[in-house]
């Protein structure tokens, strides 16, 4: 029989995809429902809910998935993906509206509703201090660090040496509204190769709840183009924040999908995200100036360049339950330093008492743990996130350690690095001996996906740059692109020459 054709090949993998995922969902649901006849109490199902930010949500997804699997006993991990801003509500019970309506009155009810929150930017000075006295204590954990980044969609121009260059002060006057324009004179400055249509306007778009992304790249641009009475117009210093009041003329886009759907579907936009969604989406990115006067991409400064910015760690408190609120990675110096890391936080309360079933304490403990176990934080290198430096892994896992759960001692989980006969077969027991063929198989097919995935990113980068030579019309697909090239090799190889 005939080879399959690519395109079967792909079917076929989307096809095994999704009989994974069917599978795996009945699966689940299957343990979710099973129960012990003879002791239906040792087989509760147990479960650990957090919420946050958008950014890290994938590499909490993977570890829980994980986590699920090497349990013996019914166990349901979930996380939502609300917002930095939201996570960080929903943790210290703020601004929680009194019914669920536009006319709610926001109050402070301090009160958890969740078991951990997460977040790319840390609890304010303000906050910890007014829930400190109120006599509720947390820590805070960074455990990874990302890039975000601003992309675009200008036909024709690419990523990498030939992309669109942008420094700190022309975003803010692009975000402020001063400059709507791609062929402004200020932008053509520094991008001499740039070929827009006259008057070829900017869509900008921007989150609209709190977010650690507007957060990140508002004090970036602050870090960089600081308002003052010489430079007016860049970015003042009250607008440096997650929620900020925005000029009338951008577009809300919250969410990281709608972001991607913002920038994909309007031509001449431009808007920021973490970059490793961004790239995985096949948008452009801007190569933005970093500390050093340097134009890059993240792409261009990988992992090296986010964790470069984590070198200075002189504002880490000493502690996990100390003041994190003036901890930043933005404009740092170096020649390959990106300009905009995020560090990730998780935010644990010291009592744990809001949670009812001590299980449930000491399970969060534990999935908390395999942030900094490598076995599991690894996991997370696909989306992105790069594990924290020494220094803070260990405030981190010390501050895990002021975190009472109050429990019996039989409640305590161990992980099973080598077999532990026996023993390794405990209720509380998290064994990597154990393993799910589902998770298997879709880590396999991802693995499988990602070349392809990274040959599709190269093929249109490349489409780009012929489209802004003029080699290609502004309307060729990548379809179109495929069928030119097999069209040439065919040719040459009936003459002989291939």
């Amino acid at each position: 029989p005939a080879p399959p054709t690519p395109k079967q090949k792909i079917t076929s993998t989307m096809n095994l995809h999704a009989a994974s995922s069917i599978l795996g969902t009945a699966l689940l649901g299957a343990i979710a429902t099973a129960q012990d006849t003879t002791d239906t109490s040792a087989y509760e199902a147990l479960g650990v809910d957090g919420s946050g930010t958008t950014n890290p949500s994938k590499c909490f997804r993977h570890i829980m998935a994980k986590l699920e699997e090497q349990i013996k006993l019914p166990t349901r991990f979930s996380y939502r993906a609300v917002g930095s801003g939201t996570g960080i509500k929903e943790f210290l019970g703020k601004g929680i509206k009194d019914e669920n309506t536009e006319n709610g009155v926001e109050t402070d009810t301090f009160e958890a509703y969740n078991d951990f929150g997460a977040g790319d930017i840390p609890i304010s000075k303000v906050d910890r201090q007014t829930w400190n006295d109120k006599g509720i204590d947390f820590v805070q954990l960074p455990f990874v660090l990302s890039a975000v980044s601003f992309f675009h969609n200008i036909p024709g121009v690419p990523s990498g040496e030939r992309g669109l260059n942008m420094t700190a002060c022309l975003l803010s006057k692009v975000f402020n509204g001063d400059i709507n324009t791609w062929d402004h004179a200020d932008i053509l400055d520094i991008n001499p190769g740039l070929n827009v249509r006259a008057d070829f306007p900017i869509y900008v778009g921007r989150r609209v709840l709190g977010s650690s992304s507007t957060y990140s790249i508002t004090h970036y641009l602050n870090a960089q183009c600081p308002q003052t009475d010489a430079q007016p117009d860049g970015w003042p210093d009250d607008k440096a924040a997650s929620e900020i009041e925005w000029h009338p003329s951008t577009n809300e886009c919250d969410g990281s999908s709608l972001m991607t759907a913002c920038i994909r579907q309007n031509e001449g936009s431009i808007g920021y995200i973490d970059a490793a969604h961004g790239i995985e989406e096949g948008l452009t990115e801007i190569r933005l100036e970093n500390g050093d006067g340097k134009f890059l991409t993240s792409a261009d400064a990988g992992d090296a360049g986010v964790q470069a910015a984590a070198v200075d760690l002189s504002k880490v408190p000493d502690k996990a339950d100390g003041d994190f609120s003036e901890v930043e990675f933005y404009n740092m110096p170096g020649p390959n330093t990106w300009p905009i890391s995020l560090l990730s936080y998780v935010y644990i309360r010291k009592d744990l008492s809001h949670i009812k079933n001590p299980a449930r304490r000491t399970l969060l403990k534990a999935f908390a743990t395999a942030l900094f176990d490598p076995d599991y934080i690894s996991l997370c290198e696909r989306y992105g996130h790069i594990p924290v430096p020494t220094e803070l892994r260990k405030i981190s896992l010390d501050g895990l350690e002021m975190v009472e759960s109050e429990a019996p001692a039989s409640d305590d989980w161990i992980f099973e690095e080598s077999t532990m006969a026996g023993w390794g077969n405990g209720d509380r027991v998290i064994s990597k001996k154990r393993g799910s063929f589902v998770l298997y198989e879709a880590d396999r097919i991802a693995d499988d996906i990602v070349p392809l995935a990274e040959d599709l990113r190269q093929l249109k980068l490349e489409m780009a740059s012929l489209k802004a030579q003029g080699v290609l019309s502004s309307g060729a697909t990548a379809k179109d692109v495929i069928l030119g090239l097999g069209a040439m090799v065919g040719g040459a190889m009936m003459l002989g020459l291939y």
